[in-house]
């Protein structure tokens, strides 16, 4: 029956074969190979026969991004991606290499914090009211440590770390009742490393010490204890978004969430720590199949595209909703157990096709004006005060997640012409407008910029220039630092914080008005890109606390703000309007 099974797998992955050659994609031969005519990869579908049984592959489960990539080799930058690079086994053989290993390195000397024994009772740093007992870092033998109070951690694994953002560190506890003496599940340490400022900040540091500032755990901590305590649980919290395929989540006796994902039959790279501690590495971050659905069905069926989710050939709504899952601040329902969408009673899981409705509630937070977002990956419930999606837009209209670029942002939009369905290819950059101009160009202010205009940027990029200028009421420079007359400077102020304040983009498209920080206490799109620390106009000097929104230089900021922009200003009649998530 084993035999025959292979031969099965074999000959439907020769179909898929012959697939992919239609459609000009190359089947790579490090990846595949045949040994006594039976497939087997370096250990691809073979030892995939030893985890599923022929009936559960072709029912549909998750194989990981190299099986995908294993036929559609043009997809392959995707590797490079922070979506499936996020997280990472902890190895020092890839200390200070972002995207790869850990990258903390508070003094900017090139070696990372860890490899120096960091002890941040020794240094001023965000940790100084938990001194004597702030954390200490270290590597012995080959692994990464972080000792707080009495208890020396290891680290199982890093979020972040690509080089431009954050990172943070996954601990196993030690503690009584387990049969290794160390917690079954994984937790997010209180330590938050900014890349860009290359400074340490908390991250929920009442999970670690309690109200005296003392460590909350001590040796021999039974683990049920433990963990009624600590709710930083990888499982609990983060594993909806961050693992390709849950199998099971249940909360063990001891009080523990413990979550199995799919097994990572082919690995590559430090990508596929083993999560579960079962032996076998785990098919974590967002791979291929967070977007586009289980992926084994869709093989086993000889590439028969009807087997898979394809964002780009379903409803707009539809697409949009796969990003929203994870781009999102929710809880699961109908009982808030987790912060990704699920259903606690039922177990049933969002998958790419689904509608995200019935599998979450709102946990948004939000500007005073209840439209815009203040905590980060909000992009979804942002996009969904706007009308792009009911007009057929979806987050890949902007985006292309296959490709490493900046803000993954897409470097072509093909627009084709209605009445004559000629295609117009128009290279896009953010930087340059051309990604917004792409579409915007042909109608409302930008009317006289046409597409043949569009694709030969630069030969009319002057004309283009005069448009848009009179449109922002500026001079046109978006390439330089400034980004004058940007589009997304005005419409995608960095208004939303994650590492630091404020380093994420808006998604509502609102040019925030001065009015709303005078009435409301919050950001407006001119002070928050150019109007606090670039551009001293008014006589204001610098703003003293770009976290700030309602202090005496704000107030003055915005009223200046407020005479060009509107309501009944020089350039502008605008008004604070809008309604909320």
């Amino acid at each position: 029956m084993r035999h025959l099974i292979k031969l099965l797998v074999l000959c439907t992955f020769m179909l898929c074969t012959a697939v992919a050659k239609d459609n000009n994609l190359n089947i790579s031969n490090d990846l595949i190979k045949k040994e006594n005519g039976v497939f087997l990869g370096p250990n691809g579908l073979a030892p995939l026969l030893e985890v599923y049984t022929q009936k559960q592959l072709e029912d549909g489960v998750n194989v990981g991004t190299e099986f995908c990539i294993a036929c559609h080799q043009d997809y392959s930058e995707f590797r490079e991606t922070k979506h499936i690079a996020s997280i990472r086994e902890a190895l020092p053989e890839y200390a200070m290499m972002p995207g790869k290993g850990i990258v903390m390195d508070y003094d900017s000397n090139g070696v990372d914090d860890f490899s120096q024994g960091l002890d941040f009772n020794t240094i001023s740093s965000a940790f100084d009211t938990f001194k004597p007992n702030a954390p200490i870092l270290s590597l012995v033998d080959g692994k990464y440590y972080v000792q707080i109070g009495e208890l020396t951690m290891p680290v199982i694994a890093t979020y972040g770390g690509t080089g431009d953002w954050k990172q943070r560190l996954m601990l196993r506890i030690p503690v009584t009742g387990t049969e290794s003496g160390l917690s079954n599940e994984n937790y997010i340490s209180p330590i938050q490393y900014n890349e860009k400022v290359h400074q340490y900040s908390l991250y929920h540091p009442e999970a670690w010490y309690d109200e005296n500032n003392a460590p909350r755990y001590e040796l021999n901590e039974p683990v049920a204890q433990m963990a009624s305590e600590n709710a930083r649980s990888f499982s609990k919290k983060c594993m909806g978004c961050h693992t390709n395929g849950i199998r099971s989540l249940a909360q063990n006796a001891d009080g523990e969430w413990i979550g199995k994902a799919s097994p990572a039959t082919l690995p590559n790279g430090p990508f596929y720590p083993d999560m579960d501690h079962d032996g076998i590495s785990d098919l974590v971050n967002t791979d291929c199949e967070s977007c586009h659905g289980p992926g084994s069905a869709h093989i086993m069926a000889g590439g028969n595209p009807s087997m898979i989710v394809n964002p780009s050939k379903i409803d707009s709504q539809l697409a949009t909703d796969i990003c929203g899952r994870c781009h999102n601040r929710v809880k699961s329902v109908p009982n808030g157990l987790h912060d990704w969408p699920r259903n606690d009673e039922t177990g049933e899981k969002f998958l790419p096709g689904m509608s995200l409705d019935g599998f979450w509630t709102d946990a948004t937070g939000d500007w005073p004006d209840g439209v815009n977002s203040k905590s980060h990956h909000q992009q979804y419930a942002d996009l969904l005060v706007t009308n792009k999606v009911a007009y057929g837009y979806a987050c890949y209209s902007c985006h292309n997640v296959h490709k490493n670029t900046k803000h993954l942002v897409r470097e072509e939009i093909v627009k084709t012409d209605h009445d004559t369905g000629e295609q117009f290819p128009i290279t896009t950059n953010n930087d340059d407008n051309t990604l917004c101009l792409a579409c915007h160009a042909t109608h409302g202010p930008f009317e006289t910029i046409t597409r043949p205009m569009m694709v030969d940027f630069d030969a009319n990029k002057d004309e283009i220039a005069k448009v848009v200028s009179a449109h922002t009421k500026h001079p046109y420079a978006p390439e330089r630092s400034m980004g004058l007359s940007r589009c997304s400077k005005c419409h995608m102020p960095k208004t939303v914080k994650s590492a630091v304040a404020y380093d994420i983009h808006s998604h509502t498209f609102e040019a925030m008005s001065p009015e709303k920080t005078l009435e409301l206490g919050m950001p407006n799109s001119c002070a928050a890109s150019c109007h606090s620390q670039k551009a001293i106009l008014f006589k204001n000097g610098f703003d003293p606390s770009i976290s700030t929104w309602n202090d005496v230089f704000d107030e003055k900021e915005a009223e200046a703000l407020k005479a060009y922009y509107g309501p009944g200003g020089q350039w502008w009649d605008n008004t604070a309007e809008g309604e909320g998530h």
